[in-house]
């Protein structure tokens, strides 16, 4: 296994819920925040993106005639925001360090999300966490995901998602879907799997960013995950 020093957590907004369909469940949170100290604990770097459905799926609002995409996903990216507020809170209780970027100019003091705030907070062993997208529509947080894991030099990016891995059709419909351990970025995006968007796809591709797909559910999944004690699927070049 490469050696591993950074890496780039990207989870949903709906991870941050008990089930419900929004909102917050602190309990949730602190089990995401510990899960994350483990992995600070055995001496690596953590950044961190979170969606925003649980408060609002912008897209779902988008209806061409009176609410335009750009303010669907403006409003999408003020999700984010939110929960990167409540995630630095609960991180501090843990006594973990962290620092909001972003390339929106928010409140709450919200830093900017270039390469020497970056790398200061690096240097610190803050967790770095990303919000309010990229600052322009059209950009899942899948994309932002990959950019942060590129801005913050990330060996991996890990997908914490609600099933264990990858695979050929979604197997909460399908009973017959096939688990797929390891795949080239180039396959997934011919299969047109969706676990991640096409465009953030590409761009993994383009700078070679290994992607963990792995269930959030399981106990100390992030560092379990990293050392492959667990279920999960591996999106990389082929050796």
């Amino acid at each position: 296994m490469p050696s591993i020093e950074r890496v780039l957590v990207k989870i949903s907004g709906e991870a941050m819920t008990d089930g419900r369909s929004s909102g917050f469940s602190v309990d949730r949170i602190s089990k995401i925040c510990l899960d994350i100290k483990a992995v600070l604990d055995a001496g690596i770097r953590v950044s961190l993106v979170v969606g925003g459905g649980n408060i609002i799926r912008g897209r779902d609002w988008c209806d061409r005639e009176i609410v335009k995409l750009e303010t669907a996903d403006a409003m999408g990216m003020l999700s984010t925001a939110i929960n990167g507020i409540i995630l630095r809170d609960v991180l501090t209780h843990h006594g973990i360090a962290s620092e909001i970027v972003s390339n929106l100019n928010l409140p709450f003091d919200i830093s900017h999300a270039n390469s020497f705030n970056i790398s200061k907070m690096m240097a610190q062993n803050k967790v770095i966490i990303f919000v309010g997208g990229t600052g322009l529509p059209y950009f899942s947080t899948d994309t932002v995901a990959v950019i942060a894991a590129s801005m913050a030099g990330c060996d991996i990016l890990m997908k914490a998602t609600q099933v264990d891995g990858i695979y050929s059709d979604d197997p909460k419909i399908d009973s017959k879907a096939v688990h797929i351990p390891e795949i080239t970025y180039q396959d997934a995006i011919d299969l047109r799997l969706k676990f991640m968007d096409q465009a953030a796809l590409v761009m993994a591709s383009q700078r070679n960013i290994p992607i963990y797909v792995f269930s959030l559910g399981e106990t100390n999944c992030f560092m379990r995950a990293i050392k492959r004690e667990i279920k999960i699927s591996i999106v990389k070049e082929l050796n």
